[in-house]
C-alpha cells in the first residue's frame, strides 16, 4: 500500500501490524501533517455489527485527552477500506527502550508515573486497556511515554463476548521464548473472567517489574506453563535482581501483582501516590511519612501482628478499609425513597420522580449486579426499619438515602451511602442544580456513587451519563406530573386522558425531550385493551414512540415499550424479542423489560426461559406485588402448577388483601382438578374485592372455574355478567372466548377468538398458555395460530 492514496491520506511507509490491523505512516494531504493510519482487518470490516460497535467505542476513546495516551483522530472509510487515524509518535517502543539490567532509576520513575497518570485518566472515563505491555507503549524522542491502542483490545473481541477477556493471537517467535502478550495478562484474564481496571493494574505491575529489572516476573516455556506461573507463582523480589532499587519498590510491585483483584491497588491514583512518594524517598534519602489510610494488603496486614499492638493494628486496618483504597466494592444497591424537604406536599411528584429517575440511572450501570426496583423500596418510606434489616430483606450490600429541597427553580439533593452490613456511612454529598439541569444532577449522583463503590462504567455508559442535556422547566414538570400518574397505576380512563394531556404539554414545550414521548406512547398503550379497542388506540401510540427513538436510540424504556407494541399489536415476534433484549442490554436491571420479555416467551411457549427471566425480575423487585404476581403467572403459563401455587401462597403472605392473587391461584387449582380449592380461592377473591362486579377478569375466571367444576348454572350466571359488562363498555374479545371454551361451546369460543384477531386484541398474542388448551385440536384454532405466524420453538 506504500505510495497509495486512501481518501486524502498518502501512505508513506509501513510501521507494523497487530491484532487490529496494519499500521502505516501517512500524510494528511488536507491538513499537511503526518499521522499513523491503521487499516482494519477484513473480518472486522466485513461485519456491520462489529463496525458499528467499533465506531461507538472509537468515539469514546477519541474523547480521551491525555498527553500520555496516543490520540485517535478519526474513523473513516474510503473505497471499501476501513481505517482509523491516530497521532504519530516518533520514537521507540518501551520494549526496545528497556535495557537488560532495567531502566535507570530516574527514567524508571519518570516513565512509570506518567503512564499511571494516563491509566488513571482512562479508568475514570470507564475505559480499560486490557492489553498493557511494553510493545503498546511508545517513548517519543523527548523521552515521553504514550500508551497505544487504549481500549482497542476490547474492540478486538466478538460482540457476543463483550465482557470477557480474550487471549491474544500472537505466536512464539522462537522456540523457548514466551508468547508476546501472555506474560502481561492478569489471573482473571487467564481464567477468562470478567475484567476491570484492576486487571490493568496487574498488567502494569508486570510492566513496572520489567522496567525495574529488565526481566519479566512470570516465566514459562509454553502458554500452559506461563499461565500456570501467573496463577500460582510469587515473583522473585525485584531487589534480589537489582540491589540499587529502593527497598519499598517491592512492596508496590507485590501489591500490583496480587492474584486476587481485591488485594491489589483499587485505583491507579493510589498507585501513583505510592510511586511519587518512593521517588521522593529515592531522591532525598528520606522516607516519606506513610499515609495512614494505606496498608500493603489485608492479607499482609494480618501477617504482621507480631510486634504491633493489636488494637492499633485493628484501628489502622479499619481506617485503611474505609477511607483508603479499600473502599468496599459494592455491586448491589437500593435507593430508598427521598425525603421531601420542600415544605410543600404538592412537590411530592418532583421528589418521587427524582427518586425513580435515580434508580433508572443506576440500573443502567452494568457493573451493578442488582439495583432494587422502586416498588420494592417504597414500603420503607417513613420507616424506622434498621438499614441492616432493609439490606437483608432486599438482598443488597448498601442503601442510598437522602432528601430533596426545592427553592424556586433550584433543586438541592443531599444523599448518603450506607453499608447495609455494618450500618456505617460510606459517603455523603450534596448536589445542587437548576431544575433545567435536573438530568445532569441525576448523572452526577450516579457517577459519584459508582466511583465511591469502585464499579467501572463501560465507555457507552460513561458517554450516556456525560450526554445529559438541559430540559425546559415547564416541560419537565409536566412530564413528572404525568409520570406520577403512571406510578399510581392509571386506575381509570380519566387518569389516562389526564396523563396524555400532560405528556402532550411536555412535548409541545420541549419537542426534543424524548422521555415525554415515551410517556405519551405508554398512556395510549394503557388505554388499549382496558378501556378502548386496540385497533382504535394503538396507532396513536406508535408515532410518539418512533419520535422518542429518533431523539434517543439508547432509551431503554422506549425499546421496552416498542417490544410490547410489536408483541401485542404488530405481532412481530422476532422484533418484539429483539427490542426487549435491546432494552436489557442498555439497562440490565430493567424490570419492565424483563416482564415484557418473560411474557413474550411465556406466550409463545418458551416457558423455561420465561421463568428464568421472571425469577431475575423478582430478585430485583422482591417486595413488589405485580412482579411476584407475574412470577406466579409465568409458572402457571409453563404448566408448573405446584410451583405457581407455592409462589402465590408466599406472595399472599405479603399481600393478604390482593384479590388478583387468589384468581390466578384458582386457575392453578382448576388445572390440577382440585375444584373445591379452586372455588374457595374464587370466593376469597370475591370477598376481598367487592368491586369485582365491575371487573371482567373476575367474571371470566368465575365462568371458567365454575364450568370446569361442573357448576353450569353458576358458570352461565358469570357469563351473563360478562355479557352485561361488554354492553356497558369495552371488553377484550378473548375474555368471551375463554368463558365459552370452558362451558364447552367451542363454536362461540372460536367466533370470539376471530373477533379478537380482527380487533388486534393483545391477548391473542398469548395462545400458548394453558387456558387455550381445550381449543388446541380444533382446526379453526390451528388456522388462527397459522395466520399469527408464531415463531417455532
Amino acid at each position: 500500500m506504500v505510495g497509495q492514496l486512501i481518501g486524502h491520506y498518502k501512505i508513506l511507509d509501513k510501521l507494523g501490524a497487530g491484532g487490529m490491523g496494519e499500521v502505516y505512516r501517512a500524510e494528511d494531504t488536507t491538513l499537511k501533517r503526518q499521522v499513523a493510519l491503521k487499516v482494519l482487518p477484513a473480518d472486522l470490516a466485513s461485519s456491520q455489527e462489529r463496525l458499528e460497535r467499533f465506531q461507538r467505542e472509537a468515539e469514546t476513546l477519541a474523547a480521551l485527552d491525555h498527553p500520555n495516551i496516543v490520540h485517535i483522530y478519526t474513523v473513516e472509510e474510503s473505497e471499501g477500506v476501513r481505517f482509523l487515524t491516530m497521532e504519530l509518535v516518533e520514537g521507540e517502543s518501551l520494549d526496545q527502550v528497556i535495557p537488560v539490567e532495567g531502566l535507570p532509576l530516574g527514567q524508571f520513575f519518570d516513565l512509570s508515573i506518567a503512564l499511571v497518570d494516563a491509566l488513571s485518566e482512562a479508568h475514570e472515563q470507564g475505559i480499560v486497556h486490557r492489553d498493557l505491555k511494553p510493545a503498546n507503549v511508545m517513548v517519543d524522542r523527548k523521552g515521553r511515554p504514550k500508551i497505544l491502542d487504549f481500549g482497542l483490545a476490547k474492540l478486538r473481541q466478538p460482540a457476543v463476548s463483550e465482557d470477557l477477556s480474550q487471549f491474544p493471537t500472537e505466536a512464539m517467535t522462537e522456540e523457548g521464548k514466551v508468547l508476546g502478550t501472555y506474560p502481561y495478562m492478569s489471573p482473571e484474564q487467564v481464567e477468562g473472567k470478567v475484567v476491570d481496571d484492576r486487571s490493568d493494574l496487574f498488567s502494569f505491575g508486570t510492566v513496572l517489574y520489567e522496567m525495574a529489572t529488565g526481566k519479566r516476573p512470570f516465566k514459562g516455556d509454553s502458554p500452559a506453563s506461563l499461565m500456570s506461573s501467573i496463577l500460582r507463582d510469587t515473583p522473585e523480589e525485584a531487589n534480589a535482581a537489582r540491589e540499587d532499587l529502593p527497598h519499598h519498590l517491592d512492596r508496590i510491585l507485590s501489591r500490583c501483582l496480587e492474584k486476587d483483584p481485591d488485594d491489589r491497588y483499587q485505583r491507579a491514583k493510589d498507585l501513583r501516590k505510592d510511586l511519587e512518594e518512593l521517588r521522593q524517598e529515592a531522591q532525598t534519602g528520606v522516607r516519606a511519612a506513610p499515609r495512614p489510610a494505606v496498608i500493603p494488603s489485608k492479607k499482609r496486614a494480618w501477617g504482621r501482628v507480631a510486634g504491633v499492638g493489636v488494637l492499633a493494628l485493628l484501628v489502622a486496618a479499619v481506617v485503611a478499609y474505609w477511607i483508603g483504597p479499600w473502599k468496599p466494592r459494592i455491586t448491589s444497591l437500593a435507593v430508598l425513597p427521598l425525603e421531601n424537604l420542600t415544605g410543600d406536599p404538592e412537590q411530592a411528584y418532583l421528589v418521587d420522580g427524582l427518586h425513580e429517575e435515580l434508580i433508572a440511572t443506576f440500573a443502567q450501570i452494568s457493573a451493578f449486579d442488582k439495583i432494587i426496583a422502586r416498588t420494592s423500596v417504597m414500603g420503607f418510606r417513613d420507616s424506622d426499619t434498621p438499614v441492616r434489616e432493609i439490606g437483608k430483606q432486599l438482598g443488597v450490600e448498601a442503601v442510598l438515602e437522602g432528601s430533596v429541597r426545592r427553592s424556586g427553580d433550584t433543586v438541592r439533593a443531599t444523599v448518603q451511602l450506607i453499608d447495609a452490613r455494618t450500618e456505617s456511612q460510606l459517603w455523603a454529598k450534596s448536589f445542587e442544580r437548576e431544575l433545567t439541569d435536573i438530568l445532569v444532577l441525576q448523572s452526577e449522583v450516579a457517577r459519584a456513587v459508582a466511583n465511591e463503590v469502585r464499579v467501572v462504567l463501560t465507555p457507552q455508559e460513561a458517554e450516556r451519563l456525560a450526554q445529559t442535556r438541559p430540559v425546559k422547566q415547564e416541560a419537565y414538570e409536566a412530564y413528572m406530573k404525568g409520570m406520577d400518574l403512571i406510578r399510581r397505576g392509571f386506575s381509570s380512563e380519566e387518569a389516562l386522558m389526564e396523563a396524555i394531556g400532560l405528556f402532550e404539554m411536555a412535548v409541545d414545550i420541549d419537542p426534543t425531550f424524548a422521555p415525554a414521548y415515551v410517556g405519551l406512547s405508554r398512556s395510549f398503550s394503557r388505554l388499549a385493551g382496558r378501556f378502548r379497542p386496540a385497533i382504535e388506540v394503538m396507532p396513536k401510540a406508535q408515532d410518539p414512540l418512533s419520535k422518542a427513538l429518533e431523539l434517543d436510540e439508547n432509551l431503554p424504556s422506549a425499546h421496552t415499550l416498542l417490544g410490547d407494541l410489536k408483541r401485542t399489536w404488530q405481532w412481530d415476534w422476532s422484533g418484539a424479542e429483539a427490542e426487549f433484549r435491546r432494552a436489557l442490554t442498555l439497562d440490565p436491571n430493567d424490570i419492565d423489560a424483563m416482564k415484557g420479555l418473560s411474557q413474550y416467551l411465556g406466550c409463545v411457549g418458551r416457558s423455561e426461559e420465561a421463568i428464568e427471566i421472571q425469577r431475575r425480575a423478582a430478585e430485583l423487585n422482591p417486595l413488589d406485588l405485580r412482579t411476584l404476581y407475574w412470577l406466579g403467572w409465568t409458572y402457571w403459563a409453563g404448566r408448573r402448577y405446584d410451583e405457581s401455587i407455592a409462589q402465590l401462597r408466599k406472595t399472599i403472605e405479603l399481600y393478604p388483601k390482593d384479590y388478583s392473587l387468589h384468581l390466578i391461584l384458582s386457575w392453578n387449582y382448576m388445572w390440577k382438578s382440585l375444584y373445591d380449592e379452586a372455588l374457595e380461592e374464587l370466593q376469597n377473591a370475591a370477598e376481598l374485592h367487592p368491586a369485582a362486579v365491575g371487573d371482567p377478569y373476575f367474571w371470566m375466571s368465575a365462568a371458567s372455574v365454575n364450568a370446569r367444576a361442573g357448576r353450569i348454572a353458576e358458570a352461565n350466571e358469570a357469563l351473563q355478567r360478562l355479557v352485561a359488562l361488554r354492553e356497558e363498555g369495552y371488553l377484550p374479545p378473548t375474555f368471551m372466548t375463554l368463558a365459552y371454551t370452558f362451558l364447552g361451546d367451542f363454536d362461540r369460543a372460536i367466533e370470539w377468538l376471530e373477533r379478537g384477531f380482527e380487533a388486534r386484541d393483545g391477548h391473542v398474542s398469548c395462545l400458548a398458555i394453558p387456558a387455550f388448551d381445550p381449543l388446541r385440536d380444533d382446526p379453526r384454532f390451528q388456522d388462527i395460530v397459522r395466520r399469527l405466524n408464531f415463531p417455532e420453538n
